[in-house]
């Protein structure tokens, strides 16, 4: 009974099955093995196992020596040919893991070797599938800047993952934790647990702020979850898909901010159109009105003050022109910056002059600070001129009493302007709007609230600074720093600022100048505007050209003492009659007299041969201005005015 068991047990043995003899040679195979290579007994009797040419040398050499071996095979049958065995599988391959074992008598003698094989071939074929399967998985999560996580909750671990077995590294669940950001840490634990618990959640996703090691900074990271659970329906693991979010919730953010920052245009929008309706109307009111009742009028003292008030509310109106053009600059970020040396001893001069002319409040006392002999600075002047009147019409318009005070200070590479005043101040809750556009103190006073706004434009435009100080119901002062290279000599002795102060206001501003009747040619298309210039030069010789082609002719065939140039005018504009007159007269002083008001249009008009640039609305005293710099050669004793 036991013979018979112990005959039947290799048969049964679930692996293939092989005997050989001392010297190697097959004795026994059992139908498993004979199965798995494709042969009957008799096809492989007495085969020696040294033969086998899909065993490795070196494996045999160890069987030689006496030492049990084990190896795995992709075996090749097509290796074994006439010369081993012949098979029915002949051109397939199959894998093996195979183990040589030897078989010893009592006394250690070599009685013969037993041979076990498994067939693995469908677990290989598996795991190479699985490790396709995970090279695709792998080049899928790094074209999608993913990482996959796997929680393991029994052992509370994290690993990433990686097809390199052996790089996997666990991670403890709390220093996973260390790297979410402490605000979001409760929304992770409440989530795990929540998942542990198989309760029913809204989404499969959650955004955590996550410390990144490359930046060390938090970043926006997506995470998408899918529990597995065991047999008995347990979470014995969480699987976390991660995706870096960051430059999405930045573009989102720049989206949401463009949105508000485009909604906010759109009020100021509405906002600039309701103001500019009323500022511009306002002046123009007066303007309109005052010019009618002009000729109505008899009275000279009457007349003088309509004429006052037509003047101001014109110079107005040019001011609200003038912030219009640079709001829309600013809005392209193209403010133009065009420096040049300019004298700040005198400029400052001419400026107090003209800002005395605007304080119509006795109660209110406008002082200059010049406390140098000589100050010259590289600067654009327009932008000067630009933030000084925009610091000081702010000041007489906020200050019902006391004084205001401007001046400037020089150190080496800068200049500080500064417009101090004893006003109303500016409450604290206003401070941080002050350089805001459309912003006022006072929603009733005139102005377009853009003033300070262009200021800070200009100081950002020349890498300088502007600021302010103030105290409510105590004053303000307003200060701009330029970067600028500059020279300067402080005034050997002082003088006192009100007594320079009374001095030049005392100046008068519109002295009558003596100049010779004088040869004017004037290349004007429009007639009203010829009729004023008529006006203003009734004691001069007047030659009117209504385009360019004209202009040069004339010039040409007369002799003239200067020349005011329209820019645009029919059949050929001023720019280029300028250009042909400078072919046959290098001397006549051409004076560039137009609407465009650009830096642009003046670099273009000096370039095609202007002496000057000057634009419209003309004024009379500048008129006068020009003819007395360009044609002084010729003075003579009658007036002009």
């Amino acid at each position: 009974m036991e013979n018979d068991l112990l005959s039947l047990a290799p048969e049964y043995v679930p692996l293939g099955l092989v005997l050989y003899n001392e010297e190697g040679y097959l004795k026994y195979a059992n139908s498993i093995a004979l199965n798995m290579f494709g042969v009957t007994m008799k096809e492989v009797y007495d085969i020696n196992i040294f033969n086998d040419p899909n065993i490795g040398t070196e494996d045999k050499a160890l069987l030689k020596q006496g030492l049990d071996v084990s190896f795995e095979t992709d075996y090749d049958f097509d290796l074994c040919g006439e010369n081993f065995f012949d098979t029915s599988i002949r051109g397939s391959r199959k894998y093996f893991v195979t183990k040589v074992n030897l078989m010893k008598g009592p006394n250690g003698e070599l009685k013969g070797y037993i041979l076990t094989c498994e067939d693995v071939t469908e677990k290989k074929a598996q795991e190479r599938k699985i490790k396709s399967t995970q090279k695709e998985l792998a080049l899928a999560l790094k074209a999608g800047k993913l990482i996959s996580w796997n929680y393991n909750i029994e052992d509370n671990t994290f690993h990433k993952f990686d097809i390199h077995v052996e790089n996997i590294k666990k991670i403890p669940f709390e220093s996973i934790l260390k790297t979410i950001h402490m605000d979001d840490r409760n929304k992770f634990l409440e989530l795990v647990n929540s998942i542990i618990a198989k309760q029913t959640l809204p989404d499969n996703s959650i955004v955590l702020r996550v410390m990144h090691k490359e930046n060390e900074e938090f970043c926006y990271n997506h995470f998408t979850f899918s529990p597995r659970e065991n047999d008995e329906g347990k979470v014995i693991s969480i699987t976390f898909i991660e995706r870096d979010i960051t430059k999405d919730v930045q573009y989102q953010q720049e989206l949401i901010m463009a949105k508000n920052k485009a909604e906010e245009a759109d009020k100021l929008k509405s906002t600039f159109l309701a103001n500019m309706s009323h500022e511009i109307r306002t002046p123009l009111n007066a303007i309109v009105g005052f010019s009618a009742l002009l000729s109505e009028v008899e009275n000279e003292e009457e007349k003088n003050e309509y004429k006052q008030l037509i003047e101001t509310n014109s110079d107005i109106l040019l001011r609200l022109i003038g912030d219009i053009l640079d709001l829309s600059k600013i809005e392209v970020g193209s403010i133009d910056i065009n420096r040049q040396d300019l004298d700040l001893c005198s400029l400052c001069d001419e400026l107090f002059r003209s800002f005395q002319q605007r304080i119509k409040n006795p109660k209110v006392t406008l002082k200059l600070v010049n406390p140098y002999k000589r100050c010259v600075a590289n600067f654009d002047k327009y932008r000067f001129t630009q933030i000084f009147t925009n610091f000081v019409t702010n000041a007489i318009k906020y200050t019902p009493e006391g004084e205001i005070t401007m001046g400037y200070e020089c150190q080496p590479g800068q200049v500080r302007l500064y417009v101090k005043d004893t006003g109303i101040g500016i409450p604290d809750e206003k401070k941080n709007r002050i350089f805001g556009r459309f912003e006022k103190l006072d929603t009733f006073a005139q102005g377009t609230g853009l003033g300070l706004s262009i200021c800070k434009a200009i100081a950002n435009a020349t890498k300088g600074e502007v600021g302010f100080e103030s105290k409510e119901n105590e004053g303000s002062e307003f200060w701009y720093i330029g970067i600028t290279d500059v020279e300067f000599i402080e005034k050997s002795q002082d003088i006192e600022v009100e007594e320079k102060a009374e001095s030049i206001a005392q100046r008068p501003a519109n002295c009558p100048v003596n100049i010779k009747d004088l040869n004017i040619l004037i290349a004007e298309d429009n007639d009203s505007n010829f009729l004023l210039i008529q006006k203003i030069l009734r004691h001069c010789h007047l030659t009117r050209a209504i385009n360019g082609v004209e202009a040069v002719k004339k010039a040409k065939d007369h002799t003239f003492d200067i020349v005011f140039m329209d820019i645009r005018m029919p059949e050929m504009n001023g720019l280029e009659a300028t250009a042909k007159i400078r072919e046959f007269n290098n001397t006549l002083p051409i004076i560039a007299l137009t609407a465009n008001a650009f830096y642009t249009d003046k670099e273009a008009a000096l370039a095609a041969g202007c002496n000057y640039f000057t634009t419209k609305p003309v004024k009379k005293q500048e008129i006068i201005n020009i003819l007395e710099k360009y044609c002084r050669q010729n003075q003579r004793n009658t007036p002009i005015g």
